[in-house]
């Protein structure tokens, strides 16, 4: 019986680490600790890069941690053609820094239609700029991804939509990060999503929501209008229990990336891989 392969999303420990409030060295001891072996850091501006950022690949790499996955924020439509060479750029200059940390996948989120483009122009080029960046990436070593994205909620939030443009980029080395949450904010259920997507999963981002019992400011919208709010994992309404048993009975080897929203997100983190490795054993 295989064990589940826990990481973690490094995004919510950020303002910690900068602070002093959390230390390297005993951020990554609380997480081996919880049976988290894996990391997934996200790429800053070149030159942009915390103090802590080389310590953590150091003391990670001391301690048998993995790099499970890499996330580049990139916008891969754009205004025009010269948005989208840079966007290129960005992710080639990722997937070297991938080689450096010995990290196989790439997740590239953060696109969206340029101004007065429809969702459907968008996806088509966003299609485009994916084959070149996958085509730029062959023999590195380095599979790309794309996710779920919930921020644009019309754009390629659906399961449709995300199978829409990898399709239309037809590069077999493209894949899938499932995020289960995130389909809630294009109002699917993640195991309704779930089968368009299977054949494609590369990587898997755990997260759990609860809807808002009243309007949250600022707090992103369903294409429907509802708010969603970070819920313990195993606790909310995306499905937790239920994606790991489809994940499961598919054979699915990957990552696990707890993406925690709860604060404390060191007890998140703890609490919901406690929660993970439970369930996967039970599924």
């Amino acid at each position: 019986m295989s064990t589940a392969r826990l990481s973690v999303m490094l995004f919510p420990f950020h303002a910690g680490l900068s602070e002093g409030t959390l230390a390297v060295e005993s951020l990554l001891r609380d997480f081996r600790a919880a049976g988290i072996s894996g990391l997934e850091p996200m790429l800053y501006p070149e030159g942009a890069e915390p103090a802590w950022w080389d310590t953590l690949f150091r003391v990670a790499k001391d301690t048998g941690m993995r790099q499970a996955c890499l996330d580049i924020g990139v916008d891969l439509v754009g205004t025009g053609e010269a948005d989208r060479r840079a966007a290129l750029d960005l992710v080639a200059r990722g997937v070297e820094f991938c080689r450096k940390i010995e990290c196989p996948i790439a997740l590239l989120a953060g696109s969206c239609p340029g101004p007065g483009m429809s969702n459907a122009e968008g996806r088509k080029l966003l299609a485009e700029s994916l084959a070149r960046a996958a085509e730029r990436a062959e023999g590195s070593g380095v599979t790309l991804t794309i996710e779920d994205f919930g921020v644009y909620p019309a754009f390629t939030c659906s399961a449709a939509h995300v199978a829409e443009v990898l399709d239309a980029a037809a590069h077999p080395d493209l894949r899938v990060t499932f995020d289960n949450g995130n389909f809630l904010y294009a109002d699917e259920q993640p195991v309704a999503a779930y089968p368009r997507l299977r054949d494609r999963v590369l990587h898997v981002h755990i997260k759990d929501f609860t809807l808002a019992s009243e309007p949250v400011a600022g707090a992103l919208q369903s294409l429907a209008g509802r708010q969603w709010v970070g819920a313990p994992i195993g606790r909310g309404e995306a499905q937790v229990s239920e994606c790991l048993s489809l994940l499961r009975a598919d054979g699915y080897e990957g990552w696990l990336s707890l993406e925690v929203g709860c604060e404390p997100p060191l007890e998140d983190a703890v609490r919901g891989a406690a929660f993970l490795r439970e369930a996967w054993e039970v599924h």
